[in-house]
């Protein structure tokens, strides 16, 4: 009875921390810009009562009861602590928010939730499929990391043939299931289930240099407007690096216009509107990452990143705690700085100085949409699952109380309190969550030769000569991608 209790007392709240910021956003004027409404989605308060409203938001599941089955599910170390799938109640939003949600599935289905972390998940997946053990009922690779050869060796089941599972609802990512299909198959889903890691490369930008540049037009105006661009960032943060310890030299410990992790080039691919693949009329994917855009993007990075007004480094989720890219941030010595909003974003509350927020800057005033890569979050089901009835049900109602429990408590309570510092900050985060793009070239490009192409070019090479590296790599890409697409064909 007190967790019924509870359950309800935490509704309410989460209720009342939504309408609460909607009702602060509703009179700004950048509600009438299209970016607004560029997504998949629409960007209503996501709360238990707006979903019994709405038909659209409703699950639809028959009356189950599984028998206090054990859900079983794999991931890398250290995942769960983002994903929240077996949390307990310790008084973080994220943690409640998922234990609420957990205990609304139990009391639905009846089901109760385990979670093995280990180093390689797709090494242990596939040793519990090889002994038919069925010890797991989902997986939740790395981005990169295995994905691949679970589908060569045939090792998943196909998400397109669960039942009860419904991709056109808000609780799934709208771009995942055409950009990860291959053919007509679906072996990765993506949604509100792991909200939380899946990663947004974001903008931060410190608002005690705006006095300095002196620009002609608020930031979010700019951005609101479509005139966020990769030249106009360029242009911002000329004349800034400052060899501030006066050593002569320009190192880490001086001040910057712009700090960028340099692994994460993609990021600017991806913004542009540009992908690795692009499946065709039936679905395959298909090369489509060299183009003249391409080439014209490989120029305009190489522009920002070796104008002598940016310095490189690089940061991981686990490095950024303790790295000089989190000291640079924090002691205020850059005015742009790139990062991943979705696992850096319990560190942001440490930074004093006053911050806003933009999304990846898009190729020119032309593009449509602002663009937000996604790789992170995908999960798998074993081949030979043993009720896929009761997985596609087990599924779909994890996906639709996440949307319920873990979306708000992300956006409305941990973004809002902790990582953002203004009201437009958070619109633009809630709104680069609707226009996430997934690319079966990136998550299965076991080589890396392809998402890491203008890294490995303007970064590592100093060169904008995309051509001749791309000419020296396609066949090499297109064997790997060849022999996944052929894996899923001998399924027939």
């Amino acid at each position: 009875m007190y967790y019924k209790y509870f359950k309800l007392l935490s509704v309410l709240i989460a209720v009342v921390l939504t309408l609460s910021v909607f009702s602060s956003c509703g009179d700004s004027a950048d509600s009438k810009i299209d970016f607004q409404t560029a997504g998949n989605d629409d960007t209503t308060a996501f709360t238990a009562e707006t979903t019994t409203e709405d038909p659209a938001k409703q699950l639809n599941l028959p009356e189950l009861d599984f028998g206090g089955y054990t859900v079983n599910m794999v991931t890398v170390d250290r995942y769960n602590d983002h994903f929240k799938l077996d949390s307990e109640m310790t008084g973080d939003a994220l943690d409640d928010a998922g234990y609420e949600r957990n205990l609304a599935l139990s009391e639905l289905l009846n089901i109760d939730f385990n979670v093995t972390e280990v180093n390689d998940p797709p090494q242990t997946f596939k040793k519990s499929i090889m002994a038919g053990d069925n010890e797991y009922d989902f997986i939740f690779p790395h981005a990169t990391g295995g994905v691949a050869a679970l589908v060569t060796d045939h090792l998943l089941y196909d998400w397109n043939k669960l039942e009860h599972v419904d991709f056109s609802k808000p609780w799934w990512n709208q771009s995942m299931t055409n950009s990860l299909g291959i053919g007509n198959r679906l072996y990765y889903a993506s949604g509100d289930i792991v909200m939380a890691w899946q990663g947004m490369n974001v903008i931060l930008f410190n608002k005690d240099y705006l006095e300095q540049i002196n620009l002609e037009k608020d930031l979010y105006d700019t951005c609101f407007e479509g005139e966020w661009t990769i030249d106009y960032q360029t242009k911002i943060i000329k004349d800034i690096a400052t060899d501030i310890d006066g050593d002569g030299e320009m190192t880490k410990a001086d001040k910057y216009g712009l700090l960028e992790n340099k692994n994460t080039g993609y990021s600017y691919v991806y913004a542009s509107d540009i992908r690795i693949t692009t499946p065709d009329e039936n679905g395959w994917p298909k090369l489509s990452l060299y183009n003249e855009k391409m080439i014209n993007l490989v120029q305009k990075y190489y522009d920002m990143i070796w104008s002598g007004d940016v310095t490189l480094d690089e940061y991981s989720s686990v490095t950024y705690a303790t790295g000089s890219y989190r000291d640079m941030i924090i002691e205020g010595r850059c005015f742009l700085s790139s990062l991943d909003i979705g696992s850096l974003y319990p560190y942001l509350r440490e930074i004093e100085h006053d911050f806003g927020i933009l999304p990846i800057p898009k190729y020119d005033e032309a593009q449509e949409k602002y663009r937000v890569f996604c790789g992170a979050g995908l999960i798998g089901i074993p081949v030979n699952a043993p009720d896929t009835s009761r997985t596609g049900a087990i599924a779909e109602a994890m996906a639709y109380y996440s949307y319920q429990y873990i979306r708000p408590a992300f956006f409305d309570i941990v973004l809002e309190n902790k990582a953002v510092r203004d009201e437009n900050s958070y619109k633009v985060i809630r709104l680069m969550h609707e226009n996430k793009v997934f690319d079966f070239g990136f998550n299965f490009d076991s080589t890396g030769s392809a998402y890491n192409m203008i890294t490995e070019v303007v970064i590592k090479k100093k060169s904008t000569d995309f051509a001749s590296y791309y000419a020296k790599n396609e066949s090499k890409i297109m064997k790997n991608f060849q022999k996944i697409i052929d894996a899923v064909m001998n399924e027939d």
